[in-house]
């Protein structure tokens, strides 16, 4: 495996659970050329560069940290990766990319056509991971990613090395369990921008591993389609505050009926990986 710049070999701090991340098997022959997200790889990833950081998170849970070469400026995890800071999907430093030398950019968000031109007559793949909306999503977004390094049939598990699949299964579970530790009964979520998550959301899809949501809608809605019936509970993004909470007329009418507010760092919605079973850690320690 290639080593990142200033990279000391010294594993990344790491507050994810041990059991997830695992080393690359270096002694089986992936299986390529493949189409992967996207994009079609003649053979397996060595040098990425991750734009997105859950992208960065999960290529670590794979194992294969030492391959990153390059990072979002939004990518603050795992502590001490060696890596440089390269932009963002949205702003992109291309020459920073392009000189880096990489096989190819993950990023969960498109980049722009330019971008993705310049990148391709480099040589470098781009790889847009869909965003999940759903646990299957949450899952698929795992196997997705691990293909680059992988191979098809050791990523989705068609045949030979399972670890992969074994990862993504590992990393759902520790998400169902951590939701087994919580009751929410019936619950909306709040977005930073005011809006609630209904179905096909991945906020939604998460919390109603332990509770109703209340808000049948698909995608992110006005708090004015939401019933009368107030739920037990308000989970709101942590960019919000109780003041502004109250200062919804539906949301403070939940509050004045009893429904109780709980904080959660958005980011681990944002950033769909091991980490998001943090958003219950966070509930629970909220109730002591």
């Amino acid at each position: 495996l290639l080593c990142a710049a200033g990279c000391d070999n010294k594993m990344p701090t790491s507050d994810v659970q041990s059991e997830i991340i695992v080393s690359a098997d270096e002694t089986s022959e992936p299986s390529f050329p493949v189409n992967c997200c996207g994009a079609r790889l003649e053979k397996a990833v060595e040098k990425a560069v991750c734009l997105s950081p859950a992208a960065a998170e999960i290529v670590f849970e794979l194992g294969f940290w030492d391959n990153i070469v390059g990072v979002s400026v939004y990518c603050d995890y795992p502590e001490g990766l060696a890596a440089k800071k390269v932009g963002s999907a949205e702003n992109p430093d291309i020459d920073a990319i392009i000189a880096l030398k990489p096989d190819a950019v993950f990023t969960l968000s498109p980049l722009s056509e330019r971008d993705t031109y310049a990148l391709n007559e480099a040589n470098i793949a781009v790889l847009e991971a869909k965003p999940p909306v759903d646990m299957e999503g949450y899952s698929a977004l795992y196997r997705e990613i691990a293909t680059a390094f992988y191979g098809k049939e050791k990523a989705v598990g068609e045949k030979g090395d399972l670890k992969a699949v074994q990862i993504a299964a590992s990393a759902r579970s520790e998400l169902e369990k951590a939701a087994k530790t919580v009751s929410l009964e019936s619950f909306v979520y709040v977005t930073e921008k005011l809006t609630i998550a209904g179905g096909g959301t991945f906020e939604g899809a998460v919390l109603s591993l332990s509770g109703k949501n209340l808000c049948t809608e698909s995608g992110y809605v006005s708090t004015e389609n939401l019933p009368e019936e107030a739920p037990k509970y308000i989970i709101a993004s942590d960019a919000l505050t109780t003041e502004k909470i109250n200062s919804n007329s539906v949301l403070y009418s939940y509050v004045y009926s009893g429904a109780e507010v709980k904080f959660v760092s958005s980011a681990y919605f944002e950033r769909p990986s091991a980490r998001t079973a943090k958003i219950f850690e966070q509930i629970n320690s909220d109730s002591e």
